[in-house]
C-alpha cells in the first residue's frame, strides 16, 4: 500500500519513526517530506519553492492509498489540516480508503472525528488491521 504521513514540521523525528513502521510493515511512502525542511517559514518570499513544496506535498496525498496524519504534536500544525482536508475530500468520492489520525489529538478539529477518520493510539494499531 502507498501512504502518505503528515504531521507538524516541529514533530519530524515522530513523523520519521511512523514512516520506518509503514516500511518496515511492507508498504511505501508516497513523498518523504521530512528531508526538504529548508522552507519552514517565510513562504511568500520564496514563491516559486513555496509552491513546489505545496505541489509536491499535496501529489502524496493524491498518490497515496492511506494518508496517516500524526496529531499529537504540541504544536499546532498548519500544512497538516490541509493534507487532511484533502485526504477527506479523496475519501468522501471514494478515492481513499485510509484516513488514520495517530496518537491523542492535542489540537482539535472537527474533521478529526470526520466518519472516514480512523483514530489510533499508534500507528501499529491500525497496520495490523491493514496488514
Amino acid at each position: 500500500m502507498k501512504v502518505y504521513v503528515a504531521g507538524q514540521l516541529r514533530d519530524t523525528q515522530a513523523v520519521r519513526a511512523v514512516q520506518r513502521e509503514i516500511e518496515h510493515a511492507g508498504h511505501t511512502l508516497t513523498h518523504d517530506w521530512t528531508h526538504d525542511l529548508e522552507l519552514s517559514d517565510g513562504y511568500a518570499d520564496q514563491p516559486a519553492r513555496s509552491a513546489e513544496t505545496a505541489r509536491t506535498d499535496l501529489s502524496g496525498v493524491m498518490t497515496a492509498d492511506a494518508v496517516v496524519v500524526l496529531a499529537s504534536s504540541a504544536e499546532p500544525g498548519r500544512g497538516l489540516f490541509v493534507e487532511l482536508g484533502a485526504a477527506l475530500a479523496r475519501a468522501e468520492l471514494g478515492r481513499l480508503d485510509h484516513v488514520v489520525v495517530v496518537g491523542e489529538i492535542v489540537h482539535e478539529s472537527v474533521f478529526h472525528f470526520h466518519p472516514r477518520v480512523r483514530r489510533v493510539r499508534a500507528v501499529d494499531e491500525w497496520l495490523a488491521d491493514v496488514s
